[in-house]
């Protein structure tokens, strides 16, 4: 906002300093030339007739100026006339006096030219002639270039105020004018070049060749026309012919008869000049420079119209200061804003340099100091030199990093490919991975959009998993989702790990999406190895084991005193192998997909006691007490119940492992808008902080004292189970003592085609 104040305020001072110099008026002067011409002649008054003292006059009358007793013949021939008046100065008494002073008497009235001598004295007509109407000043207003544009009505002297010439003459018809600014001057509406008006020689008119009704109710002035008696002046019509001064008198009793003296519209020229303020604040900086050119010069030439197409019409919207306002404001916009930007420019080029140089510094230790040199010759120091010495090592180094990218993008990492995330468009894609499109998909010429890519991605899924791919859901916040797809290639099946990571660079405005491609085949392959190697030897162990049981409670129910007990032992380890054998096929079968997730609706409270009730003989051996703090009645919760309750045993069964005797487990359930919260804890030894990270990983058992069993897949099964219902598992922090396991479980909306009977209890 302070460049655009400064620009008006700048423009403002520049045009007051020109408006006091003149340099306004002036214009205004020639625009007002300018739209006469344009206006062309207009056709004047014909009441009004001029009677000329021109060169024939002179050559037939004498000298001037010429007797008083020719006026008085003259006047003889003008008794028809509305009034006479002389432009001549009658300011010395004459000889002939009386004889001028009886026509007078006898004619219609007759109005006598009143003007100052070079002393600014007035020079009123002689006491002698005292049978004139009346007597007004002849007086002009020259401009700086001598052309005649004004004329004060009513001039101040000292003998009271002294009206125009035509204002007497009018008065004498009987027509009052009463000028509402009579000391200011106002514009002539001049009609044209010389002899506009109705034209008569004064010789011709004395000697009687115009009939006398000619003059019958007419306005008739008299004057000097002959240039050579040096009454004319410059008029915009007659710049280089002067026009008489006694026409100048005729256009300024015409104007006076038809109200049509020039009207200067001031205040809709300030209101323009406002407007133009409010487009050098609000308009101009929002806008681009050619647009702003067009809308100034379309608003000049509207208004140029607008003013000529007034002039027609006597009103003169002078559009010399808006054109010259709207041209300074424009300039100085122009120039504080190249001034603003040359500053922006530099600060940022300077902050750039700040930039470049920390940057350089980071790898100045690894790049050759034949690349890379901050400091300029000795003999060309300087701020510009020094912005170049540093943008020269700054393109050696951003080469050198170029080439060493280049070449890790296509030699060392897996297939990639970076697209734009709006477009999607591919930006980048390393040799590798143009390698791996021409061997799978040879029939695709180019390389793939990023929706085709997607597309293609969900088509080759390798698991049998209906979830869609949604990269709305993909961001730096998140972690990078993984897919397994499998292709086909020269005759082999491959699998590939597609990664997906989100793209953002503030500083660029760039959101991109990028496929990091890994070959797991052997992964799978090994996978594939251990799946049918656990599925044997499960299945091997099963089998014995259960005949093992078999046979051992029948020895049980048959034998007494020691063979019964070690029967027994044998039996409670074959139990406790089998449950092992039982929690590693859990886990298996969660890891790969194989164990159905139902999704009906439970009841938690219920749920948590009967986990409560199946450990409940296990805490008795310790005496353990279990706390319950449950809700009276909870929303049911949609999930699979046999997980869940198996899932909540396994984390009191752990408690009550790590628990010593006597002491309490307490298990807590809060039920929030959105979500469930379960939290077990007991008064325990805790987890070493060495432990806390490893204690969900499959067969971490911790450090274990003699006695316990277990293969560590309690907690990680747990953690299975409640991440596939879309929930999370964590330890709480150290407390005093024990360990304090917390799940949330989501809430979810149940099937409209499950009712309240299908709730499992």
């Amino acid at each position: 906002m302070l460049n655009r104040l400064s620009a008006l305020i700048i423009a403002t001072v520049l045009f007051g300093l020109l408006y006091v110099g003149g340099v306004v008026s002036s214009l205004s002067n020639k625009a007002l030339d300018a739209l006469f011409l344009l206006r062309g002649p207009a056709q004047p008054s014909q009441e009004i007739i001029i009677i000329g003292v021109d060169d024939d006059s002179l050559a037939a009358l004498g000298p001037w100026p010429f007797p008083r007793k020719y006026h008085a013949e003259l006047l003889a021939r003008l008794q028809q006339a509305k009034i006479i008046g002389f432009d001549f100065l009658f300011s010395e008494p004459g000889s002939q006096d009386s004889i001028f002073n009886r026509a007078m008497e006898s004619s219609p009235p007759i109005v006598l030219a009143s003007a100052r001598n070079t002393q600014h004295k007035i020079l009123f007509p002689a006491q002698t002639l005292s049978n004139r109407f009346g007597t007004g000043h002849i007086e002009i207003i020259l401009g700086r270039d001598g052309v005649v544009r004004r004329i004060v009505p009513i001039q101040q002297t000292g003998q009271g105020p002294l009206p125009a010439f035509a204002l007497v003459m009018e008065k004498g018809a009987g027509i009052t004018y009463h000028p509402k600014s009579p000391e200011k001057s106002i514009l002539i509406n001049h009609y044209g070049p010389e002899h506009s008006f109705l034209y008569l020689s004064y010789l011709d008119v004395l000697q009687g060749t115009i009939p006398k009704d000619f003059f019958s109710d007419r306005f008739v002035i008299i004057g000097a026309e002959a240039l050579g008696i040096g009454d004319a002046h410059v008029t915009p019509f007659t710049k280089h012919n002067q026009t008489p001064g006694i026409e100048i008198q005729a256009t300024i009793l015409n104007n006076l008869l038809d109200n049509s003296w020039l009207k200067p519209l001031q205040v809709v020229t300030w209101f323009c000049l406002a407007g133009i303020g409010m487009l050098c604040l609000l308009v101009w900086p929002r806008k681009a420079e050619k647009w702003n050119l067009i809308v100034n010069i379309s608003l000049s030439t509207f208004f140029l119209f607008i003013a000529a197409a007034l002039f027609q019409f006597s009103f003169f919207l002078d559009p010399a200061p808006v054109l010259l306002f709207l041209t300074l404001c424009y300039l100085v916009h122009l120039v504080i804003e190249r001034l603003w930007t040359a500053k922006r420019i530099y600060s940022e080029m300077t902050e750039l340099d700040h930039r470049l140089v920390s940057e350089l510094q980071q790898v100045y230790t690894n790049i050759p100091s034949r690349v890379f040199n901050l400091q300029p010759p000795p003999t060309t120091g300087g701020g510009v030199r020094r912005h170049l010495v540093h943008l020269q090592a700054g393109v050696k180094v951003l080469s050198l990093q170029h080439h060493f990218i280049e070449n890790l993008l296509n030699k060392e990492l897996p297939p990639l490919i970076l697209w734009d995330r709006e477009s999607g468009m591919v930006i980048l894609a390393n040799a590798m991975f143009n390698t791996f499109w021409s061997a799978y998909f040879p029939k695709q010429s180019s390389l793939p959009a990023l929706n085709q890519f997607m597309s293609l991605l969900q088509k080759n899924l390798s698991s049998k998993s209906n979830d869609s791919i949604d990269l709305a859901t993909i961001s730096d916040t998140t972690p990078a989702p993984a897919f397994d797809i499998s292709l086909s290639g020269d005759g082999q099946k491959k699998f590939f790990r597609v990664t997906i990571h989100s793209v953002d660079v503030e500083n660029l405005e760039f959101s991109g999406v990028l496929a990091l491609l890994t070959d797991v085949t052997e992964i799978k392959e090994l996978e594939q190895i251990k799946d049918e190697l656990v599925s044997v030897v499960s299945h091997e162990l099963k089998l014995p084991l259960t005949v093992i049981l078999g046979y051992g409670e029948m020895l049980s129910g048959s034998l007494k005193n020691e063979e019964k007990l070690y029967v027994d032992k044998m039996n409670e380890q074959a139990r406790r192998l089998n449950r092992l054998i039982e929690n590693f096929l859990d886990v298996t079968r969660l890891e790969h997909g194989r164990r159905e997730i139902k999704q009906l609706p439970l009841d938690p409270v219920a749920l948590i006691g009967e986990a409560s009730e199946l450990i409940r003989q296990v805490a008795d051996q310790k005496n353990i007490t279990i706390t319950q703090i449950l809700p009276y009645k909870a929303t049911p919760l949609i999930g699979d119940a046999i997980l869940l309750l198996q899932a909540i045993t396994n984390l009191l069964d752990n408690a009550i492992k790590f628990s010593p005797e006597q002491t309490e487990i307490t298990i807590k359930l809060v039920e929030e808008p959105k979500r469930f919260i379960l939290c077990v804890a007991d008064e325990g030894p805790g987890v070493p902080a060495e432990s806390r990270d490893l204690i969900f990983k499959k067969f971490n058992r911790g450090k274990q004292e003699p006695g316990r069993e277990g293969f560590g897949l309690g907690l990680n099964f747990v953690q299975q189970v409640v991440q596939k219902h879309g929930g999370k598992i964590w330890l709480e922090p150290e407390t005093d003592s024990g360990a304090t396991f917390c799940l949330m479980l989501p809430k979810k909306t149940p099937d409209p085609t499950i009712s309240q009977n299908d709730i499992c209890p």
